[in-house]
């Protein structure tokens, strides 16, 4: 054991007197996860963090945090952070490897244990040491603008889709949404957010609506009890409005500057049918924390449904696809029978992202209920075909065959290889998009056959069918954050099994949080059964 010489941190004199184990899982750990934080803290430098890790520890582990530092494996190539949820992928399994790690479990968790040390954990959720739980003890200066029974009691109350106005946070099916208003001033006439609708106490109109400032979005957004730095995935405006419309796109770049430089790697996704300038896109390219993809949609739809300029997003797309910076992806969405799915319309979008370059490609249908019907006939519409299930996205089977003998004919003369993933649901795009590092967040590969039948890469396939079962501790920390401690569970190779009631939020939340399927009894005897779809 070396000694901390002129040690700024003296905290940590004291930890390294309890010998060459003060690093493993112990009783120990908190007062060590809180000291090193203190590190990052002062110098906010995650190297810094390691660095005085490594005089904590010797053999083994030193060497491996030393190979860290100075390799800058915590850093891609080009400067963006690894995020968190794919240390072990990226950084930590050939660490484990090749010091020979995998021979001591205890020494390969104390590694990922100090790795976490060097993010950050803005907000009342996360430590390094219990990275799902609710903090004990706020950050200094933090002070939640509602209480943790308040904001979950908001949650209880929101919409079918998950869309909780009073707060605009909500827990929704894609991930966390973050709103800034309502309003949307394209006028798709598939909208959920139509004029007229009245939400809440929003009125819904084609003009953005009821804004709160990027930094108040922020603050709402670590204070909700469901939201965990660095694993929960983001959406802006998921189904309120546009984050790139020129009347958003201040406040859109603000919070995601602020996100950015809280130091989180959340994921966070924006789905657009509008279009950013150069400038714009390079403002997105030097974010170095958060992990940004952009869903730029195009399905061809008549102009009279869809007005966005296509050509205009065509040339978005393009451009997008160019940066090495940032993720895209390619939504083929929404479908609707009857609307956009003749043959000439599928060559045409297979063509589009052909030439554009897309690299993986989410498909997806139209959600369609009475007052949409009653939307399109006022407009003198033509209503799409089929019989719709209220919240649920129609794509029959049938006209995604056909999709992907289009799919087949357009990109016949390019190597299999070369060709573009096609998924059926976007957390499974994002994945993919993502270079595979984890398995789909949403946990739908315990439905592989209705899920995973398109173009999923073999990598993703391997990566899903390796999900480990989280340990009971981490599932408790998440019941205790939607306020069912004490509900029984069984953790299978397959599932996670909830002996208590859950909502379909609830149970997107534990999904999110664990990378890994949960089910309720009820839920998970139908799977077993085969009559869950």
């Amino acid at each position: 054991m070396t000694t901390l010489a002129e040690n700024p941190f003296p905290d940590l004199e004291r930890l390294a007197a309890a010998g060459p184990l003060v690093l493993h899982d112990g009783p120990e750990r908190p007062d060590v996860a809180r000291a090193l934080q203190t590190v990052l803290s002062t110098l906010a430098d995650p190297y810094a963090v390691l660095g005085v890790a490594q005089r904590l520890c010797t053999g083994a582990l030193h060497q491996a945090l030393g190979d860290v530092v100075a390799r800058r494996t915590l850093h891609e190539p080009g400067g963006r952070r690894v995020p968190l949820q794919e240390l072990d992928s990226r950084v930590v399994d050939d660490l484990v490897v090749g010091h020979r790690l995998h021979q001591a479990e205890a020494e390969a968790e104390a590694l990922r244990f100090v790795l976490r040390c060097g993010f950050a954990f803005p907000g009342i959720v996360g430590t390094p040491d219990a990275p799902l739980a609710l903090k004990t003890e706020l950050p200094e200066g933090f002070a939640p603008i509602a209480t943790v029974e308040q904001i979950r009691g908001s949650q209880a109350l929101a919409g079918p889709d998950g869309l909780n106005t009073a707060y605009l946070v909500s827990q929704m099916k894609g991930g966390m949404s973050v709103d800034f208003g309502i309003g949307c001033p394209l006028m798709c006439a598939y909208c959920y957010r139509r004029e007229g609708d009245t939400v809440d106490n929003y009125l819904g109109q084609w003009k953005p609506t009821g804004f709160l400032s990027a930094q108040e979005l922020v603050d709402r957004l670590l204070a909700h009890p469901w939201f965990t730095p660095h694993v929960t995935p983001l959406g802006l405006h998921m189904s309120t409005s546009e984050a790139f419309l020129p009347a958003l796109w201040p406040r859109t770049w603000e919070a995601l500057r602020l996100l950015d430089g809280l130091g989180l790697t959340n994921r966070v996704s924006a789905i657009t049918k509008y279009t950013l300038s150069d400038e714009q896109i390079r403002c997105l390219e030097s974010l170095v924390n958060i992990d940004l993809d952009i869903n730029v949609c195009f399905a061809a739809m008549p102009k009279t449904i869809e007005p966005p300029d296509r050509g205009r997003r065509v040339d978005f797309l393009r451009r997008v696809l160019g940066s090495p910076a940032l993720n895209v992806l390619a939504y083929y969405r929404p479908i609707a029978e009857g609307l956009n799915t003749t043959d000439a319309h599928m060559r045409e979008v297979w063509s589009v992202f052909r030439d554009a370059g897309a690299r993986t490609v989410v498909l997806g249908g139209l959600k369609f209920g009475a007052d949409h019907a009653d939307s399109f006939l006022s407009y003198g519409l033509p209503l799409p075909h089929g019989s719709f299930t209220p919240g649920k996205k129609l794509l029959t089977a049938a006209t995604e065959a056909r999709i992907m003998d289009a799919f087949d004919q357009v990109f016949a003369d390019v190597p299999a290889e070369r060709r573009p993933a096609v998924l059926k649901r976007s957390s499974c795009g994002r994945s993919v998009e993502r270079g595979s590092h984890l398995p789909d967040y949403n946990g739908h590969y315990d439905l592989p056959g209705t899920n995973c039948r398109l173009r999923c890469p073999a990598a993703q396939h391997r990566v899903c069918a390796a999900a480990r079962p989280p340990r009971e501790h981490e599932v408790r920390h998440l019941l205790a954050r939607i306020g069912r401690p004490d509900a029984r569970v069984d953790i299978t190779d397959l599932t996670v099994v909830v002996h208590a009631p859950l909502s379909q939020f609830e149970r997107t939340f534990m999904r999110q949080n664990l990378i890994f399927p949960v089910h309720t009894v009820a839920q998970a005897a139908a799977l077993t059964a085969g009559v869950l779809r």
